[in-house]
Formats: C-alpha cells, structure tokens, sequence
C-alpha cells in the first residue's frame, strides 16, 4: 500500500507558496501517475477504511492519493486529470480557510517575504501569527485582498461538485498549527472540532484526518482519544510503519525528483530501517 500525498500540482508557482517549497510541475505529476499505475491498482478511501477496519492483508499493489491544504488546483488542474486517468483521490481541509475566509500563517510569511525579502519572516511560528498581521499592516499588504482576487483555497461549491465527481474529503486541522507546539487539549481540539465540522457541513459518511506538517510529538493518548472520531488518521514521514492501529503514513512527492525515484528510495530506506528495528513509529 503507497500513500503519495501532494499540496499543490501547477506549472506556476503562487506567491503563498513560492517562497515554502516547489509546486509538483503538471507532467510531473502526470508522470507520476502513469508510473504508479503500471505497477499499483488505485483504491478509494472507502476501501482503505474498509481494510482497515476489516484487519485484512492487502493481496495486491495499491495506492491511494492524498492532497494537503484544500487548495484551488486540485478543482481547476488536478482533478480533470484524476478523472481521465481514473485515480481516487482524498484532499484534507483546513476548515478556517474554506472559501477562502482566512489564510495560513506560513503562506501570509510567504507574500510577506516575497515584498521583504527579509529571512526572518519566514521562522515566524504559529504562536507569533499577529506579528506578521502588523508587518502587512505596515507595508501595505493586503491579505483580504489577496484572498478575494487570488482566491487560493477550494469553495464549498467546488468541493461539493468535487465530492460528486467522486473524490473524497477529511479534515486538516482548524488553522494549520504544529501540533508538536499545541497542548495535548489544543491539539484534540484541533482535531476533533475540524473532523465534525468536515464531516457535517459535506454531510459525509467517513470522518479522517491528516496531521499539518507532521504528527512527530503526538501521544498514543492522543490517537486514542482521535480513534473515538475519525475513521482513519494520516502522517507524512514516508514508508513507515506505525503503531497507532489506525494511522497510516504518506509519502511526500513535492521533491525534485521522479516518482519513481522517490518511491525507490523509500523502499530501501524502509528496508535499511527494518533490518535495524527502525522501520516502525512507536508512540509513547
């Protein structure tokens, strides 16, 4: 079972996210795709959850995609091309930044940077977010403004279609926090409040979750209490092995490289790490 994840697929790269890491370039992606389906059979999330619940093997080669962020491209270029290709695909939203009501503290550091060209900005934690709504405020930057025109974020509208087109949708967190910087109730809060509110407002029938940038920190108390709310949870540290019973781990794909070549580099670093004991995530 491979769990590639992405944010963002396009030949352009917006100003939010420019100065953060690499958009995945269109063919790339396309290229991505052809290599996974030659050799991996593209499953939905109904039947991960399924096999997951089941406890079954998995007796074939399968993948399922995933999308962090909720933004605009995957309604204007990626889905077309999961449509074509007939791949499922579940995109995980922040639930502040839906219709674009609000923005994510690294991609507000991002535009700032870009006007700036100061480093600091971009080491401004979650904690500190007010101060990069006075920079803008003082060199004036508009983050309104820049929501309303670029519209970065999928609609409710376009998620609706998206669900009808059938593609699937968990949750994000609220605002997009490091969890390893949050309390152990900010962090169920977090969860728990963005899960039902996806979950209500799309009227689903799955509830799952995707850590923001990474579940390292997170207590098996925690996963036990999440259990209680979702389906199935998502990490992103690669082809591991983890011993939270219904969390699964990603592969990042945003790297210069091919698909294949990140995928072949997983697998052996999964097989170093098995041969040291060290291919499972054990949680405390």
């Amino acid at each position: 079972m491979l769990l590639p994840f992405y944010h963002i697929v396009s030949d352009e790269n917006p100003v939010h996210i420019k100065n953060l890491y690499q958009s995945r370039s269109i063919q790339k992606f396309k290229d991505d795709l052809d290599f996974l389906l030659e050799h991996y059979q593209s499953i939905s999330l109904q039947e991960l959850i399924a096999l997951n619940k089941e406890g079954k093997t998995i007796d074939k080669n399968c993948f399922h995609l995933t999308f962090d962020d909720g933004l605009s491209e995957f309604h204007t270029i990626i889905a077309p091309i999961l449509k074509q290709k007939k791949v499922h695909a579940t995109v995980f939203l922040n639930t502040d930044f839906i219709d674009n009501k609000n923005l994510f503290y690294r991609f507000k550091a991002s535009i700032l940077y870009d006007r700036l060209k100061e480093e600091v900005i971009l080491s401004i934690p979650y904690s500190n977010v007010k101060e990069l709504d006075v920079l803008a405020v003082k060199n004036g930057i508009d983050f309104d403004d820049y929501l309303s025109t670029k519209k970065p974020y999928l609609s409710s509208s376009q998620i609706k279609e998206l669900i009808n087109d059938g593609f699937t949708f968990g949750a994000h967190s609220l605002d997009h926090p490091l969890y390893k910087g949050l309390t152990e109730e900010q962090q169920l809060t977090q969860t728990k409040e963005s899960v039902e509110i996806i979950s209500s407002q799309f009227n689903l029938d799955y509830k799952v979750f995707s850590f923001p940038f990474t579940d390292n920190g997170v207590t098996k108390k925690v996963f036990n209490e999440i259990d209680q709310c979702a389906d199935l949870t998502f990490g992103s540290a690669g082809l591991k092995e983890d011993d939270a019973p219904n969390h699964f781990q990603r592969i990042p794909m945003e790297i210069d490289k091919s698909g294949k070549e990140i995928i072949k580099a997983e697998y052996l670093y999964y097989l170093m790490k098995e041969k040291a004991g060290k291919h499972k995530i054990v949680r405390r």
